[in-house]
């Protein structure tokens, strides 16, 4: 749980959130590129000092492909994944992955309808004025595969791995530990210790770490009380010092938290993600509104019930300004932007402001090689890096699409270090994962 030792900080809260103010508008209305800033001390940003090349973006496309998926094996994200593709004038092509939970079909047309118009012509080395993240979360994980893509682009323009060009404070680490992330398909209404004998074939495949959810027909079974136990057989079941992570998807309440927290910390937890609803509304009760103040109290509370073991969220955040309070008040003691979502700039922003405060950066990663080749890039970089998400799941995405795959040994990837992303998709991927409409993850639940 120790986080790795950290190096001072060479940027400052005012350079981190009023700088960027005016990117973001001028991004929002597509205004033309400013010259990027130079600089041989400190850097304010991460394309602060890295020389210009003269590229102009000529085409951006979205390819959208689909896999089968056993429905004993079937989880949310299942089925479906999109690229998108930067073109320039050069002959130089940076690939992004956005979230499939951005609706594959949205992200294909607002990036080429809406997208594509308002950055053809422009300097990729441009992305935070035209390309910062938004606040809706589906255009903001189309911005995303944008903001991938130009990264790698500039990585590609300057032969330079990607998390060298991040990296502005903190030396590189390219061997990242992965925690297995599964525990969503066993079900209280069958075989519950399913669970057991799932963590325990990832502790055998040399992972040190496993995260796990609630899993089907918890509410209808479970409380508290009866759950408890549930832990203990799966801390037996793995040995004391085997790491475990509850996920709780902001499925309970307050009071249910606190029950709960005696027991994770009598069990030696390691980490607690997302335990009661970010936006402070009733699970299963459709109120109006927001209210992230009583929210971020609950956390800040559950944080104090639970410690030492630490409190993590945020994947669904789309922007340092939605993290800003979470992070200054005390409500994380992790945060877990995802760059399929924010964009690698912004995931950047949000690491760096959270070392500010002590926290560290754990992304969500919850789905393939295209969200992957991100995420992995930018724990490299950043100071505060503990650990990255590797979904488990049944999934051909993951290490199908990639000519290089990223692959877990013994708890540890390597990070790509060719220039860009490091990574280039198969030749014959579109024949491989031909794109169904109907093979996307919502429809395959409602049927």
């Amino acid at each position: 749980m120790t986080p790795s030792t950290r190096q001072p900080v060479t940027l400052s809260r005012r350079a981190l959130f009023g700088a960027a103010i005016g990117a973001a508008a001028a991004g929002a209305s597509c205004s033309a590129p400013r010259e990027q800033a130079s600089s041989g001390g400190v850097r304010n940003n991460p394309l602060d000092g890295i020389p210009r090349e003269n590229l102009k973006i000529t085409d951006v496309r979205v390819r959208l492909f689909s896999c089968d998926v056993p429905i004993e094996k079937w989880w949310y994200g299942a089925g479906v994944t999109i690229l998108t593709e930067v073109f320039t004038d050069k002959g130089i092509v940076g690939i992004g992955g956005p979230s499939p939970y951005g609706g594959p079909d949205f992200v294909k047309q607002y990036t080429e309808q809406y997208i594509k118009p308002c950055i053809v012509g422009k300097n990729p080395f441009d992305m935070e004025v035209f390309a910062p993240s938004h606040q809706e979360t589906s255009r903001a994980m189309a911005w995303a595969g944008v903001n991938i893509a130009c990264w790698d682009i500039v990585g590609k323009a300057r032969n330079k791995p990607v998390y060298e060009l991040l990296a502005t404070n903190t030396k590189p680490e390219t061997s990242i530990e992965h925690y297995a992330s599964c525990g969503t398909i066993y079900d209280f209404d069958k075989r519950p210790q399913d669970l057991y004998d799932e963590a325990r074939r990832f502790k055998e495949e040399g992972f040190k770490k496993f995260k796990f959810r609630l899993a089907e027909n918890f509410e209808k079974n479970m409380t508290i009380a009866k759950y408890i136990p549930f832990l203990r057989g799966l801390r037996e079941a793995v040995g004391p010092d085997f790491g475990l992570m509850q996920e709780l998807n902001m499925r309970l309440n307050l009071e249910q938290v606190l029950e709960l927290a005696p027991a994770l910390k009598e069990l030696n937890f390691i980490m607690l993600e997302e335990p009661v609803n970010r936006w402070g509304r009733v699970r299963g009760q459709k109120i109006p509104g927001n209210n992230i103040p009583k929210a971020i109290e609950e956390y800040r509370k559950i944080r104090e019930a639970v410690a030492p073991i630490p409190v993590s969220g945020g994947e669904t955040m789309t922007t340092r300004f939605e993290f800003q309070d979470w992070i200054d008040r005390d409500a994380y003691d992790i945060v877990q932007p995802d760059c399929d979502t924010t964009g690698l700039t912004e995931g950047w922003y949000i690491a760096q402001h959270a070392h500010l405060h002590g926290k560290r950066c754990v992304p969500h990663n919850w789905h393939d090689d295209l969200t992957w080749m991100s995420n992995i890039q930018l724990v490299a970089a950043v100071p505060n890096r503990w650990i990255l998400e590797s979904d488990r799941h049944y999934n051909p995405f993951r290490g199908g699409l990639l000519k290089q795959p990223i692959e877990v040994k013994n708890g540890f990837a390597e990070v790509p270090r060719g220039p860009g992303l490091g990574v280039e998709i198969i030749d014959d991927a579109d024949k491989k994962f031909p794109y169904d409409p109907n093979k996307h993850w919502l429809k395959m639940r409602k049927s």
